[in-house]
C-alpha cells in the first residue's frame, strides 16, 4: 500500500455489509487520488495472518467506516473492530454509515460515535469529511462534481447488496393445522397477513410468515418440505413475533421455545394470557427481551397490525440478536 496514500479503514459484517463496503470503497477510490480503502475482505490475502493484517492497517488509518445493517449492529465481529478502532482515538475518525433503517436506531456503543445514514446528502457530507482529513484536499466544486458522477453507480450498489441479505427482520409465528375447519383457517389467514402486509408496506420490514405460502388446509401435505425451511427461516430472522389467537396445540409453540433459546427479542401477541402455556406467561419477569400484549391493547387484527407499526422502531429497529456473521 503506498505509503503517502491516507488509509481508509472498512469495517463490515455480513455477506449485504460486505458487498456495500467494497462499493464505498470503489467509490471513494474513484474520487480520491491520495486515499487509500483497506478492506479486509480484498486485502488480506491467502495465507496471511489476518491479526497482524488487521492491526498494521488500523495502525496506517486515519479514518474508519463502518457498514451497518439492521441485522449486525451488535454483531460481535462489528463490535470487535469498532473496539479496535476506538482504542486508538482521538487521532483517528470513525464514522458509523447506517445502510438501512436510521440513525436514531443506533444503541452504545456505536450510538457514541459520528453516524450518517446512506443516502446522498449523508454520503455527500462523508465524502467532504474525508477530503478535508487529506493532506490536499481537493477544491469543493471539484469534490462535488467527482462526487456526483459516482453517486448513482454508489446508490445502486448498495442498494442490491441491502436487497440481496436472504435474511428477514420478523419471523411471524402463528397456528395453522391447529384448525378445525378450513373456514376457521382461511379466516385467520386473512387477518394474519393483514400484520404481514403492515410491516412489509409501512415499516418496510422482511417478513416471513408460513401461511403466505398455504392458501386452504388442502394445502398442508403440498408443502412437504415446511418443516426444513421454517427453521430455516426462524434461524435467519432478527425478531420473533406469535400471534396466538386461542389455546390450541401448534408447532408456533415450539417455533417460540426455539427463538427464546437462540436469544431473539420475542413478542407475543394474544388475545388472554391465560391462553399461553404457564411458562411462556412467567417468560417477562425473567427475560427483559420478551413481552406479551393482550385485549388491554388489542382486539381486531386491523389494531394488531396498527400496533407492531407503531412500536416497529422500539420493537425492530434498535433489539438485534448478536451474531458473528464475518
Amino acid at each position: 500500500m503506498p505509503q503517502d496514500k491516507m488509509t481508509i479503514f472498512l469495517s463490515w459484517s455480513g455477506k449485504s455489509s460486505q458487498a456495500a463496503a467494497q462499493a464505498i470503497g470503489h467509490a471513494i477510490d474513484s474520487v480520491f487520488n491520495d486515499a487509500q480503502p483497506w478492506i479486509s475482505s480484498k486485502d488480506i490475502q491467502l495465507g496471511q495472518e489476518w491479526f497482524t493484517e488487521l492491526r498494521s492497517a488500523l495502525e496506517s488509518t486515519r479514518l474508519a467506516i463502518v457498514c451497518l445493517t439492521q441485522r449486525n449492529a451488535a454483531s460481535p465481529w462489528v463490535m470487535f473492530e469498532a473496539g479496535a478502532v476506538a482504542g486508538k482515538l482521538p487521532g483517528l475518525k470513525l464514522v458509523a454509515v447506517q445502510l438501512e433503517g436510521d440513525v436514531t436506531d443506533l444503541v452504545d456503543p456505536m450510538a457514541r460515535f459520528n453516524s450518517t445514514r446512506f443516502d446522498r446528502e449523508g454520503m455527500q457530507r462523508l465524502f467532504e469529511s474525508i477530503n478535508l482529513s487529506l493532506g490536499s484536499p481537493m477544491k469543493p466544486l471539484g469534490l462535488k462534481g467527482s462526487f456526483d458522477a459516482v453517486w448513482p453507480e454508489l446508490e445502486a450498489a448498495v442498494k442490491a447488496a441491502v436487497r440481496s441479505d436472504p435474511s428477514y427482520d420478523v419471523f411471524l409465528s402463528v397456528p395453522m393445522a391447529a384448525f378445525e375447519t378450513d373456514v376457521q383457517y382461511k379466516a385467520f389467514r386473512a387477518d394474519a397477513m393483514k400484520v404481514v402486509s403492515a410491516l412489509r408496506d409501512s415499516c418496510d420490514l422482511r417478513v416471513y410468515c408460513a401461511l403466505e405460502n398455504i392458501a386452504s388446509m388442502d394445502d398442508f401435505d403440498s408443502y412437504g418440505a415446511s418443516a426444513k425451511t421454517d427453521l430455516k427461516a426462524l434461524h435467519d430472522s432478527t425478531n420473533f413475533v406469535l400471534i396466538y389467537p386461542q389455546r390450541l396445540v401448534s408447532s408456533a409453540l415450539f417455533e417460540a421455545g426455539y427463538a427464546l433459546a437462540r436469544g431473539m427479542p420475542c413478542r407475543f401477541m394474544v388475545h388472554k394470557a391465560s391462553d399461553l402455556p404457564f411458562l411462556m406467561r412467567k417468560l417477562p419477569e425473567v427475560f427483559t427481551h420478551v413481552s406479551i400484549s393482550d385485549a388491554d391493547e388489542w382486539t381486531t387484527y386491523d389494531e394488531l397490525a396498527r400496533l407492531l407499526v407503531k412500536d416497529a422502531t422500539h420493537l425492530f429497529g434498535t433489539r438485534h440478536r448478536a451474531r458473528m456473521e464475518k
